[in-house]
């Protein structure tokens, strides 16, 4: 019979071999579980996207996704003097998506009311986007406010 101390080095000796074996739970979790889920909000293919059209698609909750122009959709529709016009659909009543997009012009709106974050002389300026219409921003605006701008995020909610 095994005393306490014997069966303590025993289990001991066991748990020191099970972890240099590499065979206890940590081991079969790393070999047969996928990764915890963890959200970071990346845009999926946004290399791609940015290797395509020159957009930098950086993240968002999923319910703003770039579409094409060429739908009968209601979509948001930016507009570059660099990049030419691209397309974003709103899946839902709410989201946001944060990006790069150089030059912006203009920003039409789709049937929600959105707000677009730009950058301009190093200052955020916050441009609120009424359902449907056509809203000049960044060199688009009247002189002395046509300075380029960048749009870096487009939110609705």
């Amino acid at each position: 019979m095994l005393g306490l101390t014997g069966l303590l080095a025993a289990s001991t000796g066991v748990a020191a071999a099970f972890s240099a074996t590499g065979d206890g739970a940590a081991g079969l979790a790393a070999e047969g579980t996928p990764p915890p889920i963890v959200e970071d909000y990346s845009y999926p293919g946004a290399d791609a996207i940015e290797a395509e059209t020159g957009i930098k698609l950086i993240e968002g909750d999923g319910d703003i996704v770039k579409t094409s122009c060429d739908t009968s959709e209601s979509v948001i529709t930016v507009d570059s003097v660099e990049l030419g016009s691209s397309c974003y659909e709103v899946i839902g009543s709410r989201g946001w998506l944060k990006m790069e997009i150089p030059r912006v012009f203009a920003i039409q709106g789709d049937d929600h009311t959105v707000d677009a974050s730009l950058t301009v002389n190093g200052s955020t300026e916050q441009v609120e986007l009424s359902p449907g219409e056509y809203t000049p921003v960044g060199e688009g605006q009247q002189p002395p406010e046509n300075d380029p701008a960048t749009l870096v995020e487009l939110r609705v909610s």
